[in-house]
Parts: C-alpha cells; sequence; structure tokens
C-alpha cells in the first residue's frame, strides 16, 4: 500500500513512559543522562516511524536541556512530536514530565530536539509525507521547528 502524500501533525507522536529504577540512577540517586536520552531517542522513533510509515534513525540530537533532577521512583514521560519535515528528515521536539506517582504531581522537567531520517529497505533516505499543521499550536510549533532548523542547519 502507498505511503499518504501527507499527514497531519496530531498522527506523528510517540509517547513512552518508565518507573524509574535504582538500576537506572546516578551516583545522587536520580535518572542517568545517558538513561533518560535512551528514553528520548525511543519516543522520537515512534513519532518518526509512525510519520514515514516505516524505517527511521537518528540523525541527529540537536539539543538536550536538563532543567530538573528525576529522583528513583518518579514515573517518566517522553512525549515526541514531528515539528517539522524536510525532504527524508524529521524534526522532533521531546517533552520530558517526571511525576510522582504517589501524588500525581508533575513536572516538565527536560525537553530535547531530534532528528530523524525515513531510510528505505537499502538504508537509504527516502521521502517523507508532509506534515500538516491543523490548529493554531500546531501552526506555532511548525513554525517554531522551521525557524531552528534555519537557524542550526542552513537549510
Amino acid at each position: 500500500m502507498p505511503l499518504p502524500r501527507e499527514r497531519p501533525m496530531s498522527y506523528s507522536r510517540g509517547e513512552i513512559s518508565t518507573l524509574v529504577m535504582p538500576h537506572m540512577s546516578n551516583i545522587l540517586g536520580d535518572l542517568f543522562g545517558g538513561n533518560l536520552m535512551a528514553l528520548v531517542d525511543q519516543a522520537a522513533a515512534i513519532a518518526a516511524i509512525r510519520h514515514c510509515g516505516g524505517r527511521a534513525v537518528t540523525a541527529s540530537i540537536h539539543r538536550v536541556d536538563f532543567r530538573e533532577r528525576i529522583p528513583v521512583g518518579s514515573l517518566v514521560t517522553c512525549l515526541a512530536t514531528v515539528d517539522f519535515v524536510g525532504n527524508s528528515s524529521m524534526d522532533i521536539t521531546v517533552q520530558v514530565h517526571a511525576e510522582k506517582p504517589s501524588t500525581g504531581e508533575k513536572h516538565n522537567t527536560h525537553s530535547a530536539r531530534v532528528v530523524f531520517v525515513a531510510i528505505d529497505e537499502y538504508g537509504r533516505p527516502m521521502r517523507v509525507p508532509r506534515l500538516v499543521a491543523e490548529t493554531a499550536e500546531e501552526r506555532h510549533r511548525y513554525e517554531e521547528a522551521e525557524r531552528y532548523r534555519q537557524e542550526h542547519t542552513g537549510k
């Protein structure tokens, strides 16, 4: 079945959650940054694969902002959204939230910008569907991602 020519932004999302266990911690008893990076990459992969309808790989991680510690016992959720697409690339923002499960208290603790590239069965870049922003908030995300891409890659 052929891929659609376009997909709405609301379709191209990825979300994963996990409980931070002791084996995932650093020497301070908080989520180790490398483990957080793996969660961010996985959530972004889900969004990219959904959007392109096939294989996708990490091309770059432009930025990760570590704003708050995430202690062992927290529920961590990574929400990834495809915010802009090129010919084969997808610019993805990942928001990280930590929740204290016993109280339901949540914080946005981290954010990241990741670029994925869709690849064919031979590992070559392939065209992705156009991205359709349907709401004012989505149009804002699209414009911000386009501006970020131009400032940081010149494309």
